[in-house]
């Protein structure tokens, strides 16, 4: 019990012996109350509102937990150690909202998560607006094909030279993973040249295609070399 829930009569034992639709109802009326006024909140407030859902929120139905991800995962305020639980629950449509998105998740938070769970937690994380070179060098380690492509494929990843020398070797064996290693932005000359030598002619001429005309002429260059 934390001490949030001693201050409100009844709410411990709804925790503790409630069955899942009421834990829900009672997590939703305190999450309205959150929603209501969240730009508005105090740091104190947010904590109070934090120490009440952290106890309601696990054991709700799957329904409410979901949406309730959804709904704070927008929150640059979101009750912190909420979120963090969300992110962690092994159902991933409720981890995976706040994995995609949520900005109050860390990139310790994330690196984490990443070497302890599965495979759809790390396709969500694929899908943040930014990701350091810490996390994608745990989503390349572990990540299977599709979390690799997609990781790829995000513009506002940065990975280290380790990690891109790890998906240059992969993408010899998967032409659409070169194809979006091919496009990306701070693709190194040496990189390209790299990607190019395990390449097919086939995968070669479609990236050419595909490339903006300064990346056609590295890819020339390279395959002229």
């Amino acid at each position: 019990m934390t001490v949030a829930t001693s201050l409100i009569p009844g709410l411990d034992d709804i925790v503790k012996r409630g069955d899942p639709r009421r834990r829900g109802e009672i997590a939703r009326a305190i999450s309205e109350l959150f929603f209501r006024d969240s730009a508005n909140l105090r740091p104190e407030l947010i904590d109070l509102f934090d120490n009440l859902l952290i106890d309601l929120v696990p054991h709700a139905e799957l329904a409410s937990r979901v949406d309730l991800a959804e709904r704070f995962s927008h929150l640059t305020n979101a009750p912190p150690h909420l979120v963090n639980q969300l992110a962690r629950e092994n159902e991933i449509m409720v981890a995976a909202p706040v994995l995609r998105r949520s900005p109050v998740l860390d990139d310790s938070a994330l690196v984490e998560i990443a070497r302890l769970k599965g495979q759809g937690h790390l396709l969500a994380m694929t899908e943040r607006p930014a990701l350091s070179a810490e996390i994608t060098d745990v989503l390349v380690e572990r990540g299977d094909r599709d979390v690799v492509r997609r990781a790829a494929a995000n513009a506002g990843a940065v990975f280290s030279p380790g990690s891109y020398s790890e998906m240059i070797k992969r993408a010899a064996q998967d032409g659409v993973l070169t194809l979006k290693i091919g496009q990306r932005r701070d693709l190194s000359g040496e990189h390209l040249k790299e990607l190019l030598d395990g390449t097919l002619d086939v995968i070669r001429r479609r990236l050419s295609s595909v490339v903006n005309p300064a990346r056609q002429v590295e890819i020339k260059r390279a395959m002229a070399a």
